[in-house]
Order: C-alpha cells, then sequence, then structure tokens
C-alpha cells in the first residue's frame, strides 16, 4: 500500500496542477494520429491529462522510493483506446484508477464510459473526475481533479444511461479529499463483473467491417450492435488494433491539414472538434432503396429515426387493446378522422397513428395516399407520407426519415444531438427535404446551436438557417428553450446542398444531392 498522505492533502477539495505549453503542442502532435476530429480532440485531453497528471505522481512518488505509477495496459495501446473511448488507466500496484478528463467549467456529474466500469480486464478501482481548462492564454492553462469514484459506488448508485452506455454519479457524490483513496489502496474496490462472450473470428470480421468507417465517429454506440459483443471485440488486443487500423485508412485529412497549419492553441481546439462527412447523401437513392432494399455505406451511418427515437405509443382506441390495435376494427375509426371535416390538427394526428398501426392494411394505405392528394396543410401531408412510408414501404409517394448521431465534443457537454432528415417525392418531380436538430439524450437543444442550409459554394442561403434560443435571450442566462429546431424546402432536382449544425466555432457539414 502507498503512503500518500501528500498526494492526499493537496489533493483536498479541489488538487491544480499547470498544463505546460510544451506539453499542449505535443499531446496535439501527437493525436493527429487518429481518424477524425472527434478522435483526435479526445486523444488530445486524454494525453494532456495523462501526462500532467503522471508527471506530477511519478515524481512524488520517486521522492517516497516507490515503484513508479504505470499506463495500463500500455503506452503504445493508447491510440486504440481513444480511437473509440474517453479514458485513461494507471496502474499503482495492486490498484488502478482511471482519469476521466471532461473540458467543463463547473462538473455536474462523473460520467464514465460502460467499458471502464463493465469489461472485466479494463475495470479499475478508482474513477478521478478531471476538469480540462484550456480558455485564456497558452500559459493559463491547468487540469483540476474534483473527486473520485469507486467501481463499487458506480454499479451501486451510479446511473446507468443505456443511450450513451455510460455510468453517471452525481458530484455531490464524489469523494473530494483522497485521504479516503490512500487509505483503501491496495484494497479490491471492484465489484464482480460476468465475463465477456467469446467473439468468434466470423463476428469479429462483421464488426471490424461494420465500424471501421472513420465518419462513425462513436462505433461503440451503435444501437444495433449489442455492448457484449462490442466489449469483446474491444477487450481483443488484436481486433480492437485492427479496427483502429482500418480507421486510420481513410482519415479525415482536411482538418488534420488545417490544424496542422496553425499555431494558435484556440484554433487547434476550435478546428480539432470540427468534423465534416466524407459523403455526398443522393436523396433520390434512398426512395429507390425503398424499393430495391439495398444499402451501402452510407446506410451504416444514416439510420432510421426509430433506430434513435422509439416512435411515440399511439393513443388506444376504444374498445381495443394489445395487438387488437392493428385490427381492422381499430383501423377504420382512426381513417374516418382523416376526413375534411376534421380539424387539420386531427387529421394530422390521425395520419400518425396509421403510421403505427396500419402496416400492410389496404385500407390504411389507400386512405393515406388519398390525404396526400387533398390536404391542404403541409404538415398533413409530410406526416401522410412518412406513414406511408412505414406501412407501404414499396409505395411510390411514400416518403423517409432518416437520422444519425452528431458529437460536437466538449463543447456539448458531452451530449448528443441527431440531425434528422425527412424526405418525400412532390407531384412536380423535386423532393420535398425537411431538416430537423433535436437532442438525443437531453429535453432541450443547446442555446445558440444553429442549423443551416448552404449552396454547394458554401454559402448560406437566405431564409434556410435557424438558431436554438435561451429562455432568457440578451440577459447571459445559459438555460435553453427549444425542444428541436428545423427548417423545410424544395431543392429542384439534382441540386447539391450542404447542411451544416454549428454550437460556437464547432460545426459539422453533411452534403446532399436532391
Amino acid at each position: 500500500m502507498y503512503e500518500l498522505q501528500e498526494l492526499a492533502t493537496a489533493f483536498s477539495n479541489q488538487f491544480g496542477l499547470k498544463i505546460s505549453a510544451a506539453e499542449q503542442r505535443k499531446a496535439w502532435e501527437q493525436a493527429q494520429n487518429h481518424s477524425n476530429a472527434i478522435a483526435r480532440y479526445n486523444a488530445y485531453l486524454n494525453r494532456i491529462c495523462l501526462h500532467t497528471f503522471l508527471n506530477w505522481l511519478s515524481d512524488w512518488l520517486a521522492e517516497e522510493s516507490a515503484p513508479k505509477p504505470s499506463i495500463w495496459p500500455s503506452e503504445d495501446t493508447l491510440p486504440s483506446i481513444w480511437e473509440v473511448v474517453n479514458g485513461t488507466a494507471i496502474q499503482l500496484g495492486e490498484s488502478r484508477i482511471v482519469l476521466i478528463p471532461s473540458e467543463t467549467t463547473d462538473l455536474e456529474e462523473l460520467c464514465v464510459p460502460q467499458e471502464w466500469v463493465d469489461i472485466p480486464s479494463f475495470a479499475a478501482d478508482y474513477y478521478l473526475a478531471v476538469l480540462i481548462n484550456l480558455e485564456g492564454d497558452e500559459d493559463d492553462c491547468w487540469m483540476g481533479v474534483c473527486g473520485f469514484a469507486t467501481h463499487r459506488q458506480l454499479k451501486y448508485k451510479g446511473r446507468y444511461n443505456s443511450s450513451d452506455r455510460t455510468y453517471v454519479l452525481s458530484a455531490e457524490n464524489l469523494t473530494e479529499n483522497l485521504t479516503v483513496m490512500q487509505v483503501t489502496l491496495g484494497l479490491r474496490m471492484q465489484e464482480e463483473i460476468p465475463e465477456l462472450p467469446t467473439l468468434s473470428e466470423a463476428e469479429a470480421k462483421k464488426l471490424l467491417q461494420l465500424l471501421s468507417d472513420s465518419s462513425i465517429y462513436s462505433p461503440r454506440l451503435r444501437v444495433d450492435v449489442p455492448f457484449e459483443q462490442w466489449a469483446a471485440l474491444l477487450v481483443d488486443d488484436k481486433w480492437r488494433q485492427q479496427l483502429y487500423n482500418r480507421r486510420m485508412v481513410n482519415p479525415d485529412s482536411t482538418v488534420t491539414a488545417v490544424a496542422a497549419a496553425t499555431s494558435s492553441r484556440s484554433q487547434v481546439t476550435a478546428v480539432a472538434a470540427a468534423t465534416s462527412s466524407r459523403f455526398v447523401v443522393d436523396l433520390r437513392q434512398w426512395l429507390e432503396n425503398l424499393v430495391e432494399e439495398r444499402r451501402n455505406l452510407v446506410e451504416e451511418v444514416w439510420q432510421t429515426f426509430e433506430t434513435f427515437f422509439a416512435p411515440l405509443e399511439p393513443n388506444p382506441v376504444r374498445g381495443t387493446r394489445g395487438s387488437a390495435l392493428t385490427s381492422p376494427d381499430a383501423i377504420a375509426p382512426v381513417i374516418s378522422l382523416l376526413q375534411p371535416n376534421q380539424p387539420e390538427q386531427i387529421r394530422c394526428q390521425a395520419a400518425g397513428v396509421l403510421g403505427e398501426i396500419g402496416a400492410g392494411n389496404p385500407e390504411a394505405i389507400k386512405a393515406l395516399t388519398e390525404l396526400l392528394h387533398t390536404a391542404q396543410d403541409e404538415e398533413t401531408r409530410w406526416q401522410a407520407a412518412l406513414s406511408l412510408g412505414k406501412i407501404d414501404p414499396r409505395n411510390p409517394q411514400a416518403g423517409i426519415k432518416k437520422a444519425r448521431l452528431i458529437d460536437l465534443g466538449m463543447q456539448l457537454g458531452d451530449h448528443a444531438v441527431a440531425l434528422v432528415v425527412a424526405i418525400m417525392p412532390r407531384a412536380d418531380g423535386r423532393t420535398g427535404v425537411f431538416l430537423q436538430v433535436q437532442p438525443y439524450r437531453e429535453t432541450k437543444l443547446p442555446p445558440h446551436l444553429k442549423l443551416s442550409v448552404l449552396s454547394e459554394s458554401s454559402e448560406t442561403i437566405p431564409g434556410l438557417e435557424v438558431a436554438a434560443r435561451s429562455n432568457d435571450e440578451g440577459q447571459g442566462y445559459t438555460g435553453d428553450k427549444d425542444k428541436s429546431i428545423a427548417l423545410r424546402f424544395n431543392p429542384p432536382l439534382g441540386k447539391r446542398f450542404r447542411v451544416k449544425v454549428t454550437l460556437n466555432d464547432v460545426n459539422v457539414i453533411e452534403d446532399f444531392v436532391a
């Protein structure tokens, strides 16, 4: 057991260490060995955190004639881990510490990726919440440890968030004084963890093919890959290295080149967190795919809306229950609500309900098709087209709605948003386009997040830009107001355009052709 009284005293309440300008530059240079901007910035923060903390800890332990702490599993393996997971492990004798860095001014909770908690060989005894402050001048940057939690705490008191596969513990439950850690170092602070299933070579290769695209910024969050399979791939050194190597085959070289050309730390930070799609999405191809049932690499990035957001439960029809909702007797009353004598809002809602209960029902399909031609309200026509796409995907008038997760890095406090794109065929031969940004896990968008449509030359198209508002605009309040922001337009056939999501100096751009 290490005698860490001096460490505990220094760490009491909060422990701060200065981040040298040289360490920042070195960390950024090494962070270029990653496939995309999000991974690069994650590696940048983790490397700063690791070496700043490790340098201090090694010096102190040397004075106590104690063994040196070591990076787990080794420094050579860090790129393959940081490519996909936040956090770094340090081995202290029989105990293990995981550093979880976050660039925020006010830590409200510790968010530990599930990999560090539920993979037996990755799990640690202690998890340190580390703040990285890179604001201001290069020489005024620092990192601070706000406290720690044990593995047992995370498993028993932490809240598991399935949407981002993290264990969350509020800051008030963290232990600030490391004296507590001092007296327990060497003891096992871990709960028992079930062993992972064995991953066959065929299964591993299938996962590698699926997750190797570097534009998939968070492969660990693929909803179609169970955590146990992902964990089994990650824990295997060979498979994890292959995943890293494959993702490095076609890195986002534009961001790397721009970042390499700048020496300003603030510019590096902004460029590091910027992301750009390598695909041009053919929206007509999306509609054709409904008929031909073909999939390509774009389809692995853009998934159905329901993959990320479960549909609302339809209101039960009186006198029905359970599976009876899909019976003709249940569908008929809903169809009656589509008649022109009904309020437009009721017609729109009824069309949405048919999309959930009318799969394959010829009367529901007929009613939605008629509604597309008779509805005067644009919202109602959109709902009819999208519902038709759910219950009769091969219908040439069906619409489609897809989404992809966007991670704007530390600018969102590790919170993700989804870019939603819905399209429907129009009678004039154009494709109607509906764009929306909505929060993935939270209830509101961060204020001032912006959605813009750009021309092919990257100029903002007049009238096609919207920003999320705060509760009290203009008075410095950082609360949020909008649950989503949206734009709708009808680009000419074959027209190329770009969609940009922006927060502060960070943006994500997706390219489309109508």
